[in-house]
This record gives C-alpha cells, structure tokens and sequence, in this order.
C-alpha cells in the first residue's frame, strides 16, 4: 500500500496536470476566437457566441474519435533530421494525418468538443479582454520588441496570447505562474521559434510593473490612512 505522502504528492500531480489542461484548452479556443476577431474586425464576444450557437449544416457529422487520438498539447519543436528518405516519407505522412485530425477537431461546433464549464470559463475570459484591451494595448506597446510593434498585423497571434494572458492574470486573478506557462505553451504550439522567449520576458516584465503599481497603491493607502 502506498504511502499517505506518496499518494497525496500522485494526487498534486494528476490536479496539477488536470488544471493546466483545462487552462491551456480555454487559452486555446480563446486565442482561436480573438485572433479570428482581429481578422475580421468584430467583437470577440459576439463571436464567439456565434460560435458556439451555430446550427450544424446538414449532414454534418463530428468524428468524436479524433478527440481521443487529437493531441492537444504537442509542440513543433527543434528541426527534425531523418536517416533516409523511406523515413522522412513516414514523417510527412504522420505528420498530414496529425493536421487532419487537428482540422477536425478546431473547425467543430465548439458545444461538441469541448465542456460547458470550459466554454463558460472561455467566454468569461473574453468578457475580461474586452474590458482590458485599450489599457493592455498601451501595456503591450512598452514591453513588446520594436519589430513586433513595426508588424503588428504579422503577430495576430502573439499579440492575441500576450491579451489573453494579461487579461487572465488582472481580471481572473489567475497566478501569474501558471499564466505565464499556459501562453509559452501557446506560442510554441501556433507560433514561431522566437515568440515564446518573446512572450515568456514580456509577461514577466508585466507582472514585474504589476507589483511594483501594487506596492505603491498599498503605500499611498497607507499614507492617506
């Protein structure tokens, strides 16, 4: 029989994996969301919302099983090298099946892939970006690099991932840790090489500001007291 420590230190981990999994699936259709309202210029509430309640086109049907084989949290990571053709062929093809599933899974109805308390949690999410965009635009204007800010219609995404987690971390009052980790995970799921090293000092530096305004409200209150 397990140990109570050894059991309870199983238990941490599976919640611990559990919670980033959820986190990192609402960071997900919330980036899939903001990003399309950024293409198309509309309000990433009514969107979504248009989403999640669109009629199905007849004769649609979702393949429930690409959800089991769909792997939500692989990355791209370094260049791969193969050792002959035969291999590299292999490759390719694991690699259209793996999109395939992917396509699947993104362009369904959301009520069919994921939970109501994920989509919930999404919305209320977007709910919070809304609300904090104008003021986290001249944040991200700050702390963002200078080739970022030149292009910004080339980092749709990145840009989306930084709003996504401020919003998270300022309104939701997630820690900022697990925030962090969710938006690195983003950028190297859907960016390239360089973002979430990008992502990962600009958050940081944020929640650095973040403190710092903390600690001089509490001092003013203090002072005024």
């Amino acid at each position: 029989m397990p140990s109570l420590s050894f059991s309870f230190s199983c238990f941490c981990f599976f919640s611990f994996c559990f919670h980033h999994r959820v986190e990192f699936n609402i960071g997900r259709l919330g980036r899939l969301i903001v990003y399309a309202a950024c293409l198309q210029g509309s309000d990433p509430i009514r969107l979504f919302e248009k989403r999640v309640n669109a009629t199905r086109e007849p004769g649609y049907e979702f393949d429930k099983a690409s959800l089991l084989q769909y792997n939500h949290m692989s990355f791209g990571g370094p260049p791969v090298t193969t050792q002959s053709a035969e291999e590299a062929d292999e490759l390719l093809r694991s690699d259209e099946q793996d999109s395939a599933i992917e396509a699947e899974v993104l362009s369904a109805p959301p009520k069919l892939v994921y939970s109501k308390l994920l989509l919930r949690f999404t919305r209320k999410l977007l709910v919070a970006i809304v609300d904090k965009w104008d003021s986290h635009v001249l944040v991200i204007d700050k702390i963002a690099p200078l080739n970022w800010k030149n292009e910004p219609a080339g980092r749709i995404l990145e840009l989306s991932i930084l709003h996504l987690a401020m919003s998270e971390m300022t309104v939701l009052g997630t820690r900022h840790q697990i925030v962090i980790n969710e938006a690195v995970d983003l950028a190297k799921r859907f960016c390239d090489g360089a973002a979430p090293r990008v992502i990962n000092g600009c958050l940081r530096t944020f929640v650095k500001d973040l403190a710092g305004t903390g600690i001089a409200q509490a001092s003013k209150q203090g002072s005024a007291t």
